[in-house]
C-alpha cells in the first residue's frame, strides 16, 4: 500500500482474510496490516460507517471524512433537534401512535433507503424507530464536499427506487439531475448550515424532498460519507483529495452521470463459469462493487453498481437498463 495515498476502507475490508469472519473483526484485522503506515490518510465508507461503535485505532488527523462520533450523533433524535434549532425543514415526525396512514415507520439509524416501512396500525415502535410523515415530491441527494468552514457542491442527484410496496424507498438508482439556479442557492445554504454546525469533514450526502406543490425542500437524513455517489463524484472531479482542489460555486454539468444498483432475482452462486464472466468485465469502469467467486448472492440481494454518463438522459436511462439486464443474464444462467 502506497503512503500518502486516500484509502476507503469499504473497498479493501471485503477482499481480506475469512468469510465467516464478523465486520468488526475484518475490520480491525485489515487495520493491523497497515497501522505502521502513520501517514497513511483513509476514508470510511457506507456500510461501515454505520455499523462501526467506536473510533478506529489509526491516526484521526489522517482521516479524509468524518469520526464515528459524528456518525452516530446524526444517526439518532438529536439530527433532528439539531435541524430545528437551526431552522432547516424536515417533515413532521412524532413518537406517538395516533396518526394516519400518510406516515412511515423510520429507524433513526436508515440509510440507502434501509428500515424505512409503510405505516402498518398494529406495528409497534422499537427504542430507535418513529412515525414520519410523507412528502409528497421528488427525491433527491446532493453531495456535498466539507473543508473547514468551506463548502463545495459536487453533484446533485434524482433518487429512484425498487418497486416493493413494504420497503419503498429502497434505491435502485442515481441520476444526476440539473437544477435552476433558485434550487441550487436554497440546497447550498442547507448543506452549508449543516455542515458549519456539526463541523464536517470530506464527502457528504444530505437526502431531501423537494415538494411538487410548494417547491419546498425538506432534510431527510445526512448521510457524512462517501456512498452510492462515489464513482459519479470521482468521475467529475478527479482532484477532489489535492490541496487544489478549489471550493467554487456549483454548475450543472454538461453530462448526466448514473449509478444502478443491481439486484438479483434468485439465488445465485457464483461458480467458475459465471466468475469467468466477471473477470471480463472487471476492469471496465461501468462496473464497480463486482461479487468475488464462489460467492453466494441472495435473493434480492444487490450483486454490483453499474455506471455510466450521456450528455442526453433519455440514453443514460437507456445505457443503464441495456447494461443491467445484460449483467443480470449472464449470471442468472443455470449452475454448472
Amino acid at each position: 500500500m502506497c503512503k500518502h495515498k486516500s484509502l476507503n476502507l469499504e473497498k479493501y475490508c471485503s477482499k481480506i482474510l475469512l468469510a465467516d469472519l464478523n465486520e468488526d473483526n475484518k475490520i480491525i484485522n485489515f487495520i493491523n496490516l497497515i497501522k505502521d503506515n502513520q501517514d497513511l490518510e483513509f476514508i470510511i465508507g457506507s456500510g461501515f460507517s454505520e455499523s462501526l461503535e467506536k473510533e478506529l485505532p489509526l491516526n484521526q488527523s489522517l482521516n479524509k471524512g468524518n469520526s464515528i462520533n459524528l456518525h452516530r450523533k446524526i444517526k439518532s433524535e438529536k439530527f433532528f433537534l439539531d435541524l430545528k434549532k437551526n431552522k432547516i425543514c424536515i417533515p413532521y415526525w412524532t413518537l406517538k401512535k395516533d396518526i394516519s396512514n400518510n406516515y412511515l415507520i423510520k429507524d433513526f439509524k436508515s440509510f440507502g433507503g434501509n428500515m424505512i416501512n409503510n405505516y402498518i396500525k398494529t406495528k409497534k415502535l422499537n427504542k430507535t424507530q418513529y412515525f414520519q410523515k410523507i412528502i409528497k415530491g421528488e427525491h433527491i441527494s446532493v453531495q456535498f464536499y466539507s473543508k473547514d468552514i468551506d463548502i463545495k457542491i459536487l453533484s446533485i442527484c434524482e433518487q429512484l427506487f425498487r418497486n416493493d410496496h413494504s420497503n419503498p424507498f429502497i434505491i435502485e438508482s442515481i441520476i444526476s439531475k440539473k437544477f435552476n439556479r433558485t434550487i441550487i442557492n436554497k440546497l447550498y445554504k442547507i448543506c452549508s448550515k449543516i455542515s458549519r454546525f456539526y463541523n464536517l469533514n470530506g464527502i457528504n450526502n444530505l437526502d431531501l424532498v423537494l415538494e411538487f406543490k410548494t417547491k419546498k425542500l425538506f432534510v431527510i437524513e445526512l448521510n457524512a460519507r462517501p456512498g452510492l455517489s462515489t464513482n459519479m463524484i470521482y468521475s467529475i472531479h478527479k482532484a477532489i483529495f489535492k490541496k487544489s482542489f478549489e471550493i467554487e460555486k456549483y454548475r450543472n454539468p454538461i453530462f448526466f452521470f448514473g449509478t444502478h444498483i443491481v439486484y438479483s432475482n434468485k439465488k445465485i452462486i457464483l461458480d467458475k463459469k459465471k466468475y469467468e464472466y466477471i473477470k471480463n468485465i472487471q476492469c471496465s469502469n461501468n462496473f464497480s462493487e463486482l461479487p468475488r467467486k464462489n460467492e453466494i448472492i441472495e435473493k434480492d440481494e444487490p450483486i454490483c453498481l453499474v455506471h455510466c454518463k450521456s450528455k442526453k438522459l433519455k440514453i443514460l436511462r437507456d445505457k443503464l437498463k441495456k447494461m443491467s439486464y445484460k449483467f443480470i443474464r449472464n449470471l442468472e444462467l443455470p449452475d454448472g
